[in-house]
């Protein structure tokens, strides 16, 4: 009777440990497949926007960009390591690119393409899968989490490769994400796009945005200012042979909006959303503090503004670390019906985009 009873104990406990297994692997499989679209979304939600690395460039003596920068970080939740900017003085002349004529370029032009040559070296050294890349003045809406979650289900669309993994949610099938400049724009042949209608935190037509209430994702053939830009690891390898090995005529940015549309040389991979999700403040005050590249005189002043964003981190700085739980738009007089005045962040769901594809014969 002992025997049978053991072997029958046997028995149950290898069915029981074959059901177990079942579960495990089904458990494995789900959360590989169908589960798997939200849990990559979620990686955006870490501290460095899911992204292997964030940097932020900018001089050493500009102590006051890093600490407001750091604020505004650490209000919608991620990390920054800084790269020091350059100084004119700090550009040898030996290597400058061919065709860098400094008689046309000023100084603080080709030390900001130092600086940026920099980071993206840093990328190619470290060998960082994707990084995200944004100049010490730099601002996005509270909401920044959101709108890249959107921009990467865009991306996707949009790009060959349908599908990402864990560790790159914007997948790798590209090679700069211009998600932070003054504009980008899609090539005039380009049919597909995607929209993210009824968008709070895309500015009026009066401010600023093209399309009323809502934002684009698309194939960008040009742009200009580098706010924040997004590269992979091959994107920062080629744009460092091209615009530090090869030759440079014009600024930087521009010389990268080149890149994207292929003029005069390799064209690259480039995104954009539309509005920009990253751009730029200027506190309140005299323009001589704002920019470390252009020269204004001391008595010029501006109020405090952030480029085309309507939520801007940065302008609702102190409410948000005082513990409210409402931002305020930059124009609350606009009354923009999908745009209220005041917004309450923890209850703000961000809207879901959709394809929409071009065609001659509409």
């Amino acid at each position: 009777m002992a025997v049978v009873m053991t072997l029958w104990n046997s028995k149950v406990i290898k069915i029981i440990a074959g059901f177990l297994f079942s579960i495990l692997l089904l458990n494995a499989l789900i959360s590989n497949g169908v589960d798997y679209t939200a849990t990559r979304h979620m990686t955006i939600q870490n501290e460095t926007l899911g992204f292997e690395h964030v940097y932020a460039i900018g001089l050493k003596e500009r102590t006051d960009k890093r600490d407001f920068l750091a604020l505004a970080a650490s209000i919608v939740g991620f990390q920054v390591d800084w790269l020091d900017g350059v100084k004119p003085d700090e550009v040898h002349p030996k290597s400058l690119p061919q065709g860098m004529n400094m008689t046309i370029i000023k100084p603080t032009v080709a030390a900001c393409w130092r600086a940026h040559m920099n980071a993206l070296r840093t990328v190619v050294e470290k060998r960082h899968a994707t990084a995200l890349i944004m100049e010490d003045d730099a601002d996005w809406d509270v909401s920044l989490k959101q709108q890249l979650r959107e921009f990467a289900r865009g991306l996707r669309t949009l790009s060959p490769t349908k599908t990402a993994s864990k560790q790159a949610p914007y997948g790798t099938d590209w090679d700069l994400l211009w998600v932070g400049g003054c504009s980008t724009a899609a090539g005039v042949n380009e049919t597909q796009f995607y929209a993210i209608p009824n968008d709070p935190t895309v500015p009026g037509m009066n401010r600023r945005s093209f399309w009323e209430s809502t934002r684009y994702v698309y194939r960008a053939d040009t742009g200009c200012c580098l706010y924040g830009y997004a590269v992979t690891y091959n994107g920062a390898r080629k744009i460092l042979a091209s615009l530090s090995v090869d030759h440079l005529e014009i600024p930087v940015d521009n010389a990268l909006g080149d890149m994207c549309g292929g003029k005069n040389r390799p064209r690259i991979q480039c995104y954009a959303p539309h509005p920009n999700l990253i751009a730029t403040h200027r506190r309140a005050g005299s323009s001589y503090k704002d920019s470390d590249i252009e020269t204004y005189g001391q008595d010029n002043w501006h109020p405090d503004e952030a480029w085309d964003l309507v939520y801007s981190t940065k302008l609702n700085l102190h409410r948000l670390l005082a513990g409210n739980e409402t931002v305020t738009s930059q124009w609350p007089d606009d009354h923009k019906p999908w745009s209220p005045a005041e917004l309450k962040v923890k209850e703000f769901q961000y809207p879901q985009g959709f394809h929409v594809a071009y065609s001659d014969d509409v």
